[in-house]
């Protein structure tokens, strides 16, 4: 049986430090100096649009919902399954589940309002929330880094970081293409998305190298 233990940085608390900083300054940053927000990527990104376009935006809009998203937990959840085991599976989902709620922690602090300016092919998305960072691309952002830590070899690793990573663009491109977000909001959510994963995926092995792993290796006593 594959241990169910992640694959992280060896000095993953100063990581998760390191980034969770690198998200806080960018944010503040942006928010006190309107130029760092990269307020026009989003209406340079919006200038490119068709109906297909259109589609694919709002369809990817309700990725932060949480039956959605409770609903891509469940599949990759039984791809891990089969492949590695349900241990593992479930150290996918806290990872990418607990790595996306950081972001509403990051948005309660930074609070950063949401772009007022209109675009000039508006689509039909009113958001109440804050707007640093992107919930939308952290979320993306925590299940392929969850994804990946989970994999032993490096060509599936490859995979994954490939996979995910043109995921995770498709999404920023919507949040962009839709004009909820500036282009600061969809950098920071890199980093606060990365530093979640390893967060949680460095507290997950100290659970799981005390509760599971040791447990398996302990020899009965016979009386």
């Amino acid at each position: 049986m594959n241990p169910p233990l992640l694959r992280t940085p060896r000095h993953w608390v100063v990581w998760t430090v390191g980034l969770f900083a690198a998200t806080f300054l960018l944010g503040f940053a942006a928010k006190l100096v309107p130029a760092l927000r990269l307020d026009g990527l989003a209406a340079s990104v919006n200038a490119v649009n068709s109906p297909l376009l259109d589609r694919t935006a709002l369809l990817l809009d309700q990725l932060d919902h949480v039956l959605v998203a409770g609903c891509i937990l469940a599949v990759a959840f039984v791809v891990v399954l089969f492949v590695k085991g349900w241990r593992n599976a479930l150290a996918v989902c806290l990872v990418a589940g607990f790595g996306w709620i950081t972001t509403l922690v990051v948005k309660a602090i930074v609070a950063e309002p949401r772009p007022t300016a209109a675009l000039a092919h508006q689509l039909a998305v009113a958001p109440s929330t804050l707007s640093f960072p992107s919930g939308h691309v952290v979320f993306a952002v925590s299940l392929t880094a969850a994804l990946a830590m989970v994999c032993r070899s490096a060509g599936s690793r490859g995979v994954v970081i490939v996979v995910g990573a043109i995921f995770v663009l498709l999404v920023a491109w919507s949040r962009l293409y839709v004009g909820v977000h500036y282009g600061a909001d969809v950098a920071g959510s890199f980093l606060n998305g990365v530093a979640g994963a390893i967060l949680f995926a460095g507290l997950w092995n100290l659970v799981a190298a005390r509760l599971l792993v040791d447990r398996r290796r302990q020899v009965p006593i016979s009386s």
